[in-house]
Protein backbone atom coordinates (compact mmCIF):
# COMPACT_ATOMS: atom_id res chain seq x y z
CA UNK A 1 0.00 0.00 0.00
CA UNK A 2 1.07 3.72 -0.87
CA UNK A 3 2.57 5.68 2.16
CA UNK A 4 0.51 8.59 3.64
CA UNK A 5 2.13 11.58 2.89
CA UNK A 6 3.72 13.88 5.63
CA UNK A 7 1.61 16.70 4.70
CA UNK A 8 -1.85 14.68 6.00
CA UNK A 9 -3.89 15.72 8.48
CA UNK A 10 -2.90 12.62 10.14
CA UNK A 11 0.66 11.23 11.10
CA UNK A 12 -0.55 7.68 10.03
CA UNK A 13 -3.04 6.37 7.58
CA UNK A 14 -5.73 3.94 9.44
CA UNK A 15 -5.42 0.22 8.92
CA UNK A 16 -8.03 -2.30 9.48
CA UNK A 17 -7.10 -5.09 10.36
CA UNK A 18 -9.30 -8.03 9.63
CA UNK A 19 -9.18 -11.53 11.61
CA UNK A 20 -10.75 -14.36 9.63
CA UNK A 21 -9.65 -18.20 9.76
CA UNK A 22 -11.08 -19.01 6.59
CA UNK A 23 -8.08 -18.44 4.45
CA UNK A 24 -10.11 -17.30 1.17
CA UNK A 25 -12.82 -16.03 3.07
CA UNK A 26 -9.71 -13.79 4.81
CA UNK A 27 -8.74 -12.95 1.14
CA UNK A 28 -11.50 -12.13 -0.34
CA UNK A 29 -12.25 -9.13 2.66
CA UNK A 30 -8.93 -7.83 2.10
CA UNK A 31 -9.10 -7.49 -1.31
CA UNK A 32 -12.74 -5.60 -1.02
CA UNK A 33 -11.21 -3.38 1.96
CA UNK A 34 -8.01 -2.19 -0.11
CA UNK A 35 -10.66 -0.07 -2.52
CA UNK A 36 -10.99 1.81 0.22
CA UNK A 37 -7.23 2.72 -0.11
CA UNK A 38 -6.09 2.25 3.23
CA UNK A 39 -4.04 -0.47 4.52
CA UNK A 40 -4.99 -3.74 5.43
CA UNK A 41 -3.38 -6.51 7.76
CA UNK A 42 -4.72 -9.54 7.77
CA UNK A 43 -4.84 -12.27 10.95
CA UNK A 44 -5.70 -15.79 10.79
CA UNK A 45 -6.74 -15.57 14.59
CA UNK A 46 -7.57 -13.53 17.36
CA UNK A 47 -4.25 -14.97 19.03
CA UNK A 48 -1.94 -13.76 15.93
CA UNK A 49 -3.96 -10.03 16.46
CA UNK A 50 -3.09 -9.61 19.72
CA UNK A 51 -0.20 -10.89 19.58
CA UNK A 52 0.74 -8.16 16.49
CA UNK A 53 -1.82 -5.12 18.37
CA UNK A 54 0.95 -3.26 19.84
CA UNK A 55 2.34 -2.74 16.86
CA UNK A 56 -0.33 -1.56 14.41
CA UNK A 57 -2.37 1.69 14.56
CA UNK A 58 -5.77 -0.73 14.07
CA UNK A 59 -8.60 1.90 13.18
CA UNK A 60 -11.10 -0.96 12.38
CA UNK A 61 -11.32 -4.22 12.99
CA UNK A 62 -13.39 -6.50 11.11
CA UNK A 63 -13.46 -10.20 12.63
CA UNK A 64 -15.52 -13.33 12.23
CA UNK A 65 -17.46 -14.60 14.82
CA UNK A 66 -16.09 -18.24 14.40
CA UNK A 67 -12.50 -18.27 14.45
CA UNK A 68 -9.69 -21.11 15.00
CA UNK A 69 -9.27 -20.67 19.26
CA UNK A 70 -10.51 -17.79 20.64
CA UNK A 71 -14.18 -16.81 18.61
CA UNK A 72 -14.74 -13.08 17.83
CA UNK A 73 -17.27 -11.84 20.92
CA UNK A 74 -13.95 -13.40 23.12
CA UNK A 75 -11.65 -11.08 21.43
CA UNK A 76 -13.99 -8.07 22.10
CA UNK A 77 -13.77 -9.14 25.17
CA UNK A 78 -10.32 -9.08 25.20
CA UNK A 79 -9.55 -5.74 24.01
CA UNK A 80 -11.70 -4.27 26.25
CA UNK A 81 -10.10 -6.05 29.16
CA UNK A 82 -6.74 -4.56 27.58
CA UNK A 83 -8.45 -0.93 27.70
CA UNK A 84 -8.52 -0.89 23.54
CA UNK A 85 -11.26 0.60 22.17
CA UNK A 86 -11.20 -0.54 18.27
CA UNK A 87 -14.19 -0.17 15.82
CA UNK A 88 -15.38 -3.55 15.42
CA UNK A 89 -17.72 -5.10 12.83
CA UNK A 90 -18.29 -8.82 13.33
CA UNK A 91 -19.42 -11.45 10.62
CA UNK A 92 -20.68 -14.59 11.24
CA UNK A 93 -22.43 -17.50 9.45
CA UNK A 94 -24.64 -19.11 11.35
CA UNK A 95 -25.98 -17.29 14.79
CA UNK A 96 -29.10 -16.01 16.50
CA UNK A 97 -30.13 -12.72 17.84
CA UNK A 98 -28.52 -13.87 21.72
CA UNK A 99 -25.51 -14.36 19.61
CA UNK A 100 -25.95 -10.59 17.57
CA UNK A 101 -26.74 -9.15 21.20
CA UNK A 102 -23.49 -10.86 22.46
CA UNK A 103 -21.74 -8.99 20.28
CA UNK A 104 -23.26 -5.64 20.77
CA UNK A 105 -22.44 -6.04 24.24
CA UNK A 106 -18.90 -7.10 24.08
CA UNK A 107 -18.42 -3.73 22.29
CA UNK A 108 -18.95 -4.48 18.77
CA UNK A 109 -20.47 -0.98 16.81
CA UNK A 110 -22.27 -3.93 14.12
CA UNK A 111 -22.75 -7.51 13.60
CA UNK A 112 -23.10 -8.82 9.93
CA UNK A 113 -24.87 -11.92 8.65
CA UNK A 114 -23.02 -14.12 5.76
CA UNK A 115 -22.86 -14.49 3.36
CA UNK A 116 -21.88 -10.58 3.16
CA UNK A 117 -23.39 -8.35 0.49
CA UNK A 118 -19.98 -6.09 0.07
CA UNK A 119 -21.37 -2.66 -0.35
CA UNK A 120 -22.79 -3.14 3.28
CA UNK A 121 -19.40 -4.16 4.68
CA UNK A 122 -17.78 -1.00 2.73
CA UNK A 123 -20.59 0.96 3.84
CA UNK A 124 -20.30 0.20 7.53
CA UNK A 125 -16.33 0.16 7.70
CA UNK A 126 -16.01 3.83 6.13
CA UNK A 127 -18.65 4.56 8.85
CA UNK A 128 -16.39 2.95 11.46
CA UNK A 129 -13.49 5.39 9.89
CA UNK A 130 -15.27 8.19 10.17
CA UNK A 131 -15.16 7.72 13.70
CA UNK A 132 -12.80 9.67 15.82
CA UNK A 133 -9.79 7.59 17.46
CA UNK A 134 -10.31 7.07 21.00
Amino acid sequence: MAPVPESSAEAHQATICVVEGDARERDALVQLLSHLQHDVDAFDSAEALLAAIDEKQAQVLVTGLELPGMNGIELLRELRKQGRQVPTIVLAGESDVATAVDAIRAGAMDFIQKPVIERIVLRRVRDALAQPVA
